[in-house]
């Protein structure tokens, strides 16, 4: 069933996919044989009502120590038509329920800009918080011999602080309000068994303090760079892209540039290495607590009105109408 409907389905891993395709079928086989005992990563829908038979497929991702995931992989995609907006919306209904009760606090979605996808989204709960430019290097772009005013060494285990400042330097308050810190995108991965492709980094420190990183993703199909630049420093904007380029091990791949809409610093400088816009997607988030308010307690000498909110993690009601979760089967 999963092979038949990883024909029919979509990723969501815009990164991945440039870089290095992974097999849903596989995916889910490593899931069960590495992580056994974990929560459930994969959710299939098989129901057969009035002579039809409904099959989806809804994939989600780990987070690594964190209790957040990333939805990677839906089944069939909605141009099959067929129903297909209503399957979604039941895979990611029941998902989102499934993952709150397991303890997940926040899932993640990228996804094209002005899509049928993004709509579908949005009317389970799901809101933008930020948006992704993908750049692709013209192969035919004839490098610059500018001399480059920066040395970059390897990222270590000590940078983590620094890296964590240059973040929260750059990132707009409400993307850190829902991404955290850097501690997930800017860690040094440690490669595991079954994991494709490689990471490589980098950091220009000057003086004891960061202040740009490079992290480059080489797949079998292709690479992609991202980066952290100090504001004070995008004068070495240029140079800081010169270097990326001259040091990614896989130049004779196809390469790609990602660019978060708040770096738009890197607009003028990216044409000018050879980058040109190859596609977008939105940053979706759907927080997993809702803020309830608790029976009122009256405090002698104060206001009668006073009373206790706490922050609370739905267990499969709170952001689901009971309605909602009758259709699904799911009882509270």
């Amino acid at each position: 069933m999963i092979a038949k409907l990883e024909q029919r389905g979509i990723s969501l891993d815009i990164e991945e996919r440039l870089t290095q395709p992974v097999s849903l079928l596989r995916s889910v086989l490593l899931d069960r044989l590495l992580m056994p005992r974990t929560c459930p990563s994969t959710f299939l829908l098989d129901q057969q009502d009035n002579d039809k038979h409904t099959l989806g497929l809804i994939k989600v991702r780990f987070r690594s120590e964190r209790p957040e995931r990333d939805i990677v992989f839906i089944s069939p995609s909605l141009d099959t038509g067929n129903g297909c907006h209503a399957i979604w919306q039941r895979l990611l209904n029941h998902a989102c329920i499934a993952m709150a009760e397991q303890g997940t606090l926040r899932v993640f979605a990228r996804l094209p800009a002005q899509s049928d996808e993004l709509q579908l989204f949005k009317t389970v709960g799901f809101a933008e918080y930020g948006q992704e430019d993908i750049f692709r290097l013209d192969c035919a772009h004839q490098p610059t011999n500018g001399k480059i005013n920066l040395s970059l060494r390897a990222q270590q285990m000590n940078d983590h602080w620094g890296l964590q400042k240059l973040y929260a330097t750059l990132t707009p308050r409400q993307v850190q309000h829902v991404e955290g810190s850097a501690e997930v995108e800017w860690a040094l991965k440690q490669w595991r068994w079954g994991e494709q492709g490689r990471w490589h980094s980098f950091v220009w420190e000057v003086d004891g303090e960061l202040l740009g990183a490079i992290r480059i993703r080489v797949g079998t199909y292709g690479c992609l760079i991202r980066t952290l630049l100090h504001p004070d420093a995008t004068d070495q904007a240029e140079s800081l892209g010169q270097a990326a380029l001259k040091i990614n091990p896989h130049s004779t791949l196809p390469t790609y540039f990602a660019m978060r809409h708040y770096e738009s610093g890197w607009l003028p400088i990216l044409p000018k290495l050879g980058f040109n816009p190859s596609t977008s997607q939105i940053l979706l988030v759907k927080h997993m607590t809702v803020r309830v308010r608790s029976t009122p307690v009256l405090i002698p000498a104060l206001e009668k009105n006073a009373e206790r909110v706490a922050p609370t993690a739905i267990n499969g009601q709170g952001s689901f109408s009971m309605q909602e979760n009758q259709e699904l089967g799911i009882r509270n």
